[in-house]
């Protein structure tokens, strides 16, 4: 690998040390590292000199990361940027990516590990980007290499006698072709055709004309492929075009006129296309990959993070810190549903959008959203409010996820536009009673800036901003804008509407359909898993990170199981030499050896084991889909960030499965 030259933007000299320090101790080689303190040193610099990467922080004196981005990026497009944020911001991150940046990292996460990991992925990108480039470079070169022997070259003409196999008339272009001179015999009356034509396609050409003399009509147009053989022996592809040009006494067709066209290019380039296909898959797949990886890592800290929470409140706190906790639980949850779309964002293009049904708590979910946005409105004088209409039912049956998805882009969009000290109101109406479901009309209204009729109509078009400066972008929030917005709505078979005065404001109204919830609903407690046991089960866990060992070791006490917590596959399969276990949880990716291959180890090597249940902990929200996996049959698979009723109900339904006689018990 070629040594690389490194252009590194940062004001603060610490941060700056720092970060070469790390760049040493990843392993990858380095020609140079230059150090601009500001925006004007890194593009005067790029005047004369070429890096092969830029680390570029966000914030800089007199300028910011974005609008640096962006001037580098009309100087050199394909010129990898990584953007270095003073903490984890995904706002800025999703700004950074779309404004051109390769990925992006907190300073406070730089470790030499996650830089290599970095520049890997960014040669496997750049590679691929290359091949590909190259690969459509060469197609465009061969299409119009055919394109001009197409129109330039005149194709080959004759008229044959199918009778008697005898050449009546052929133009030059046939010898020219296939390598004959003007005194070379291509066709003879013993042989007739067969000089030329390939071996392997004699018996096709001798079908193709029977055909032709006995049920093709004048003036049917007829067309056929055929391989000749090159006076070389190289092989040599033509379509034909044949109409009947002569019949003898009895109607048979007897002699036919044809054009014919060298069609041997094209067959190469058809198997190049092939080929190209191949590698635009594979590009499809290392994209994939790359989404995987960053899955996981994502996911894996939220797990600690949710987890510890639901512990948390199942202990003895007082009322105010309960609510706390409840409201870290609920911003906690939906940020994993704004994560997910951002990582999944592949899957909501293709409509794989899954929605949820379970009941809910209508004012207890939109009073944890108050909580969320009031410090934001407090920030600005602004005046936020929630009112209910006295006919709208509290327990509700539908996606509570979704709705807050939705919710949380609408009124993030009126904090950021409206002045200090304006109003936002947030309403919730009955439109219409349909006995076992209502059709619900929450409106969003803000006293902010608005926006002008001509512009209404095209808000929830993607990217319309990009083109609408006057519209003064109306689509901040979490970078997945009104069109998310939109079409998460129309999934919840739902409609959304707008209506603004440029200068006065504007309402947003969403009308969706829930059904109505059961009177005697209370919300799932987290204290529900614990009421079962686990007593008598023993439970082998395989996981690598100590935040989730922690969780393990408190959520498996709690339910009164035996269980031993190992750091990798090798160190379950020496478990498994010396015990005996009711149920396996298998982290997926784990060092010094995976869950994938421990997985197949216990099968081929441990067959006494084999009537135990694997269930499978993954980061990682493509892995169900992913053949290798999908091999190794798990029982079951549970997510990270898991709650805790999920691992409990995932545990019960394969114990009690797999030993009915031995129901769990409830203490």
């Amino acid at each position: 690998m070629t040594p690389l030259n490194i252009l590194l933007v940062e004001d603060d000299d610490i941060d700056a040390m720092e970060f070469c320090s790390a760049i040493n101790k990843s392993g990858v080689e380095v020609r140079e590292i230059k150090v601009c303190k500001s925006a004007e040193d890194a593009l005067k610099t790029l005047e004369d000199w070429t890096p092969d990467c830029i680390f570029l922080d966000y914030q800089l004196p007199r300028t910011n990361g974005l609008e640096l981005l962006k001037r580098i990026k009309k100087i050199a497009t394909q010129l990898p940027v990584i953007i270095l944020t003073p903490q984890g911001d995904e706002r800025i991150a999703v700004d950074m990516m779309k404004a051109g940046a390769l990925d992006y990292f907190p300073k406070s996460g730089i470790t030499p590990e996650k830089l290599a990991k970095a520049f890997h992925t960014m040669f496997q990108m750049l590679e691929v980007e290359k091949r590909r480039d190259a690969a459509q470079h060469e197609l465009a070169e061969k299409e119009e290499f055919i394109n001009k022997v197409a129109l330039l070259s005149p194709n080959i003409i004759y008229v044959i006698d199918i009778e008697k196999w005898t050449n009546i008339f052929h133009n030059k272009q046939i010898r020219k072709i296939l390598g004959y001179t003007e005194d070379d015999l291509i066709v003879d009356a013993n042989n007739g055709f067969s000089k030329i034509i390939n071996t392997q396609d004699q018996l096709i050409f001798h079908k193709h004309y029977h055909y032709m003399r006995r049920w093709v009509k004048d003036g049917e147009i007829v067309e056929k492929e055929f391989r000749l053989k090159h006076k070389s022996g190289a092989e040599i592809w033509i379509i034909t075009r044949e109409v009947p040009f002569k019949r003898n006494e009895k109607g048979a067709v007897q002699e036919v006129l044809g054009t014919a066209i060298d069609i041997t290019s094209r067959k190469q380039v058809e198997k190049e296309l092939i080929q190209a296909k191949k590698d635009a898959e594979e590009a499809t797949r290392i994209k994939s990959d790359f989404l995987s990886t960053m899955s996981h890592e994502i996911r894996t800290p939220m797990n600690a993070i949710i987890g510890f929470t639901d512990l948390l409140l199942t202990s003895d706190f007082s009322e105010q810190d309960r609510q706390h906790l409840k409201t870290i639980k609920y911003s906690a949850d939906n940020l994993m549903v704004i994560l997910n779309d951002i990582l999944d964002f592949s899957k909501i293009e293709a409509g794989k959008f899954l929605l949820e049904k379970f009941e809910f708590d209508l004012r207890e979910k939109l009073s944890y959203l108050h909580k969320t946005f009031e410090m934001q409105a407090k920030e600005k004088a602004i005046d936020l409010s929630f009112h209910f209409e006295d006919d709208v039912p509290q327990i509700i049956m539908g996606d509570a996820y979704r709705l807050n998805q939705i919710l949380v882009n609408l009124i993030g969009n009126s904090i950021k536009f409206t002045e200090d000290g304006g109003i936002i109101t947030v309403s919730v109406h009955l439109q219409e009673d349909h006995r076992e479901n209502v059709d619900l009309r929450i409106e969003v209204s803000d006293s902010g800036i608005g926006i002008s009729e001509d512009k209404l109509s095209m808000i929830f078009d993607s990217f319309a901003q990009a083109h609408h400066n006057d519209a003064t972008h109306y689509f901040g929030g979490t970078g997945l804008g009104l069109t998310i917005t939109r079409k998460i709505t129309e999934l919840m078979k739902g409609s959304i509407s707008a209506k603004s005065k440029l200068g006065e404001g504007t309402t947003f109204s969403v009308i969706l359909n829930f059904g109505k919830g059961s009177t005697s609903y209370e919300e799932e407690k987290v204290s529900h898993p614990a009421s079962l046991s686990l007593r008598g089960y023993r439970i082998l866990a395989a996981e690598d990170i100590l935040a989730n060992q922690i969780l393990l070791r408190h959520l498996l006490t709690k339910w009164e199981a035996k269980f031993v917590i190992c750091n990798n596959g090798k160190e379950v399969l020496g478990a498994l030499e010396g015990g005996e276990f009711d149920l396996i949880l298998m982290d997926i990716q784990m060092p010094v050896m995976d869950g994938i291959t421990a997985m197949k180890k216990i099968q081929t090597f441990f067959p006494r084991h084999a009537h135990v249940p694997v269930i499978a902990f993954t980061a990682d929200t493509f892995a169900e889909e992913t053949p290798e996996i999908i091999a190794c049959n798990f029982n079951g698979f549970v997510t990270k960030p898991f709650k805790a009723e999920e691992l409990i109900k995932a545990i019960t339904r394969h114990l009690v499965m797999d030993s009915g006689s031995q129901p769990l018990t409830i203490s």
